[in-house]
């Protein structure tokens, strides 16, 4: 029987996610997999570096640390060979997921004592739709091996605490194991204890007090290695307030903001009609005082009341009393409650918790008395799965590209400034669809007016539209405002400044404000280079620039050939001049102007006319033009 439950419930999940598997990288998936470089080969340096450094690597200091997870978007793809290719990822993430789904399905065995019971538990959770920013989402493999590891302790740990010998050494070891992969792969894992302690409450009498203390203090091993390693790291949590609003608020403001995101955790659970994989500023205005925010006092009241009820059910409802229980507490490191994280809200920080949520609605369709009131609950319990199931599948096609990705997220979250602005910037690229952009930008500056991201891409895309410069000059001088230190606002700003009549030492101030802001920026030093050029004696300085741009981006073939152009306007530097543009000719052999300017250079070098030719004739026939064969006419003439 247990066999057949379980292959019914990977069935009917697998055929929930079948549509999600060929869906892009999107949002946070698209940067774990393409900005981490220690995740691109599977080498010794790549191994320590996933050890040593926090879990966004060289991007913006996040103060988390998962090197397990990381381990994992490493073997997809080096080890599995999917490289960038997300259908891969997709796949290890379903399989997570269902390896959730058997751990579930087994705790409830253990817990409700019925195969039945058991089965409905894992289903209404495993096809639910809040799920699918753990499962559809690239990023949502932190949540799943978290989860992972708390089931298969919590199962670990019942086991080990009924059985003796060697076996309950076995299971200890199996605890030990799942803690310590659920911690390094995210933090919220550290709930394994707390609902260790809720199994012991709810059943007191299972086991003895020896048995639990010799569980409780194996689990010292993960959680001291864990906080060693973390600790050489050198890393803080860093909140954005764009982020997570509750850090710019007073105290009781966000916890009573905490608690209304629970109420609309518990309520999307409910409803999921709106869903959302972002939840940035102002998705969740900070409530009032006055008036009275009655969302708030909705959610407060739900968490009370669950908590009132959860008590009262200890003693004769221990089931009822868990799952309970088990929501808040698995909930308690991402609910904004004791400590402020990066994040305000997310659907993934439901992933555990949610099964508080499913058992509670399975020990309720239980708790009917009455034959025919029992047959009514089971039967709109079953109709909810398909019903979840179809919510699901039609959940997966958000993420099917960026476009519906975004719309999706800024139609469940209107007054969400991000989604706005992501939104916008997809559209950009996309022929025809800048207008359409500009309007995203104006609604997301409407909703955060301090947004530099939003003044950035507004200036982008106005400085794509004829006649508007300077409006996209104030844009990003508005941005700069808000961020004095975005070096790419001050770089796209001297450029746009350079197309301006009289505004060149003000271009060239912006590039030199982009490379002090950022001094490996490699397009700064080309850009403030190439403007030097056009003074009269900044020649020096100009190839000083140059030099630092090849040396930065040693693959960047425009700089060698424009630097290879300066050389040779020097005396006695036309072998530089020539030995640029044959680098910029090896990484890109179609590039007509370099192989112009080569063969320019070789024309002034006796003896070499003849390669000259081949150079120029090379020219020629990547791109025909006159001007060209006048000149390999010319050139050929002289050889005569």
């Amino acid at each position: 029987m247990y066999g057949w439950h379980l292959l019914l419930l990977w069935s009917l999940t697998l055929a929930t996610y079948s549509n999600s598997f060929r869906g892009p990288a999107v949002f946070d998936g698209a940067r774990l997999i393409s900005q981490d470089a220690r995740i691109r080969a599977a080498t010794a340096q790549n191994l320590r570096l996933i050890v040593t450094e926090e879990y966004w690597y060289q991007s913006a200091p996040s103060g988390l640390y998962r090197p397990f997870t990381t381990f994992s978007f490493l073997a997809n793809y080096a080890i599995f060979g999917n490289g960038s290719s997300p259908e891969g990822y997709h796949w290890v993430n379903f399989a997570l997921h269902a390896i959730n789904l058997s751990l579930l399905y087994a705790l409830g065995l253990l817990i409700l004592g019925e195969p039945g019971l058991a089965l409905a538990l894992a289903a209404l959770w495993g096809l639910h739709p809040l799920l699918t920013d753990s499962v559809t989402n690239i990023a949502g493999r932190a949540d799943l091996l978290a989860a992972c590891g708390v089931l298969a302790g919590l199962l670990c740990y019942w086991r080990a605490t009924s059985s003796d010998g060697r076996r309950r050494m076995a299971w200890m070891a199996g605890l030990v194991a799942a803690q310590t992969v659920g911690l390094f792969s995210k933090e919220n894992a550290a709930v394994l204890p707390g609902l260790m302690l809720l199994t012991d409450l709810a059943w007191p009498n299972r086991v003895t007090g020896r048995a639990r203390a010799f569980a409780y203090a194996a689990l010292a091993l993960p959680y001291g290695l864990f906080f060693w390693l973390r600790a050489q790291v050198h890393t803080n949590m860093w909140i954005n307030p764009a982020e997570n609003p509750l850090i710019a608020a007073g105290f009781w403001t966000a916890r009573w903001t905490a608690v209304k995101v629970l109420g609309k955790f518990v309520w999307l659970f409910l409803w999921p009609a709106h869903l959302s994989a972002d939840y940035s500023y102002n998705a969740v205005p900070l409530v009032t005082w006055s008036p009275v925010d009655i969302g708030a006092l909705i959610a407060l009241a739900i968490c009370a009341g669950g908590l009132v009820l959860a008590v009262r059910w200890r003693h004769t409802w221990p089931a009822g009393f868990f799952f309970v229980l088990f929501f808040f507490i698995a909930i308690l490191p991402t609910a904004n409650l004791i400590f402020l994280i990066g994040s305000v809200m997310a659907e993934r920080f439901v992933y555990l918790p949610s099964i508080g949520l499913a058992g509670s609605v399975v020990v309720a369709c239980q708790a009917c008395r009455g034959l025919q009131a029992r047959r009514v609950a089971w039967t709109a319990f079953g109709l909810a799965c398909l019903l979840c199931a179809a919510r699901t599948y039609a959940r997966n096609m958000d993420w099917r590209d960026a476009v519906a990705f975004w719309t999706a997220t800024v139609d469940a979250c209107p007054e969400s400034a991000r989604p706005h602005n992501n939104l916008g910037d997809t559209l950009a690229t996309l022929p025809g669809r800048l207008p359409d952009a500009i309007a995203q930008f104006h609604t997301a500056l409407r909703i955060r007016p301090d947004y530099a991201d939003a003044h950035y891409n507004l200036a982008n895309a106005l400085a794509r539209t004829p006649g508007d410069l300077p409006a996209a000059v104030s844009e990003y001088q508005s941005a700069l405002r808000i961020e004095p230190g975005f070096a790419q606002a001050h770089l796209n700003l001297g450029t746009v400044l350079a197309q301006l009549p009289g505004r060149l030492a003000d271009a060239i101030a912006e590039f030199q404000a982009a490379a002090r802001a950022d001094p490996d920026l490699a397009d700064a030093h080309y850009n403030l280079g190439s403007t030097l050029a056009q003074l009269p004696g900044r020649l020096p300085d100009a190839i000083a620039e140059l030099q630092i741009a090849v040396r930065l981006q040693p693959d960047n073939a425009r700089a060698h050939n424009n630097l290879g152009s300066l050389w040779s306007r020097m005396p006695d530097r036309l072998p530089d001049a020539i030995a640029e543009f044959q680098t910029a000719l090896r990484i890109q052999p179609d590039y007509v102007k370099a192989h112009i300017n080569l063969g320019g250079a070789l024309a002034q070098v006796p003896g070499r006319l003849p390669d000259a030719i081949v150079e120029l004739e090379t020219a020629l026939r990547l791109q025909p033009d006159p001007e060209i064969q006048r000149l390999v006419d010319r050139l050929r003439a002289a050889t005569r």
